[in-house]
């Protein structure tokens, strides 16, 4: 409900006058957009979301978060989007296990808004919103460790270096013209 309101992350298209695509593709940017990743198949989509020098997605003006795009060639989009997929995946258990070592080895001792952040993302890792504001969070929080620390623990480096994951993406597939066969 009041989805839309919120910006829309699809700034414009070349798309052809009364394409189906742009609207969903527009409603999905206001739905998951700072946290969206985007496996698009070549075809129609691909055509008018990255034409020769420009893209049609673009950032949030607060944030300066936006969707993550990629294309893949010849209507393999399915594996490549279930290895995006796969990937984003693998790389979200290696921050989990980073975190909870670094919790169980006490590196954040002295530090109890980190350690509260870190608990509570574990505790919400799969919730969209939620995530990405503890993701804030954690990010400032290791920022500031490192400047009055100038090093992290390893396993709290390892939570710096995987940060980006610390968000729960929302990860679409868009199809060509191709997959209506």
């Amino acid at each position: 409900k009041g989805s839309r309101f919120n910006q829309p992350l699809l700034e414009f298209s070349g798309a052809c006058e009364g394409c189906g695509e742009t609207p969903y593709a527009k409603l999905l940017t206001q739905l998951f957009g700072k946290r969206m990743i985007v496996a698009n198949a070549t075809g129609c989509s691909s055509i008018w979301g990255a034409t020769a020098g420009w893209i049609a997605y673009t950032k949030d003006k607060e944030t300066g978060k936006g969707p993550a795009w990629g294309n893949s060639l010849f209507e393999d989009n399915a594996e490549y989007g279930v290895g995006m997929l796969m990937g984003v995946a693998q790389r979200r258990r290696h921050v989990t296990a980073a975190v909870e070592r670094a919790l169980e080895a006490g590196e954040t001792k002295g530090n109890a808004a980190l350690h509260a952040a870190l608990r509570e993302w574990l505790d919400r890792k799969e919730d969209g919103d939620l995530s990405a504001k503890l993701s804030d969070e954690i990010g400032q929080l290791l920022d500031e460790q490192i400047q009055d620390t100038s090093v992290l623990p390893t396993n709290l480096r390892d939570v710096s270096r995987l940060r980006d994951v610390l968000v729960r993406p929302s990860m679409w597939m868009m199809g060509g013209d191709g997959w209506a066969n």
